[in-house]
């Protein structure tokens, strides 16, 4: 009886012992204290909304009109004149990252610097002055490294431009046209984000009666295409949550 009273004693000796060191052992080498952590990983999707500046050319195809009697006549005509001004921008839009594609909706509108070019004969001058203008569309881009998107675009510009007969008067026209570009944008900290871009755009050709009517008076045939370079500051937010993954 006494022997079976000891070894039962020694085995649980043996066994607590035992049972300490692997506790130990565990702590010691990662046991819940190195449990992987849950953080958000760092995402592109999410609505934004951007201030922006630039710069911008306008170049304009145009001639000049005189309607006599029902007739038209061309009787000037300048192709390749340019005007360069510095505008700003306001932009919002919507981004959603899919592994390391990136694609996303924008509405922008620009403001500031009229861009204005003219075409003198006689003793008449035609002028053409962009007073604003607005675009939608869409980008899609390839993230180069977590903080970095190189991205195209597309979309539909309108602009307006104001065409005029300085001392006799002024018409207002809303040129549509199509829109490509691209550009670099960088992840700056937390939510916030910088880009650089570049867009063309190509306007259809427009035509307006600056003086009289088709009987008898002055038009203006324009054709119109416009570059811009600009910087944009964005804040971002994904406002469905940011995805987790484990921290190792």
């Amino acid at each position: 009886m006494k022997k079976t009273f000891v070894a039962a004693a020694s085995a649980a000796a043996i066994f607590a012992m035992g049972g300490s060191a692997l506790a130990g052992d565990l702590y010691a080498k990662g046991g819940y204290k190195d449990a992987p952590v849950l953080v958000a990983e760092p995402t592109w999707t999410g609505f934004y909304v951007g201030l922006g500046v630039g710069g911008e050319a306008v170049n304009h195809d145009l001639s000049a009109t005189e309607y006599d009697s029902g007739d038209k006549y061309t009787i000037g005509e300048l192709n390749g004149i340019s005007g360069t001004g510095v505008i700003g921008t306001v932009e919002v839009g919507y981004d959603r990252q899919f592994g390391n594609i990136v694609a996303g909706v924008f509405f922008n509108y620009d403001f500031g610097d009229n861009v204005s070019s003219s075409l003198r004969f006689n003793d008449l001058t035609v002028e053409a002055k962009q007073t604003d203008s607005w675009t939608a569309g869409g980008r899609l881009g390839y993230l180069i490294n977590p903080g970095t998107l190189a991205y195209v675009l597309g979309g539909y510009t309108e602009s307006t431009f104001e065409l005029g007969l300085p001392g006799f008067g002024s018409v207002d026209g809303t040129f549509g046209g199509w829109t490509v570009g691209g550009g670099l944008e960088a992840r700056l900290s937390g939510n916030w984000y910088l880009k650089g871009e570049y867009r063309f755009t190509e306007f259809g050709e427009n035509s307006a009666i600056l003086l009289g009517d088709k009987e008898d008076g002055i038009g203006a045939t324009i054709d119109t295409s416009v570059q811009t370079a600009r910087l944009v500051l964005s804040y971002k937010a994904d406002l469905f949550g940011a995805s987790v993954a484990p921290l190792k």
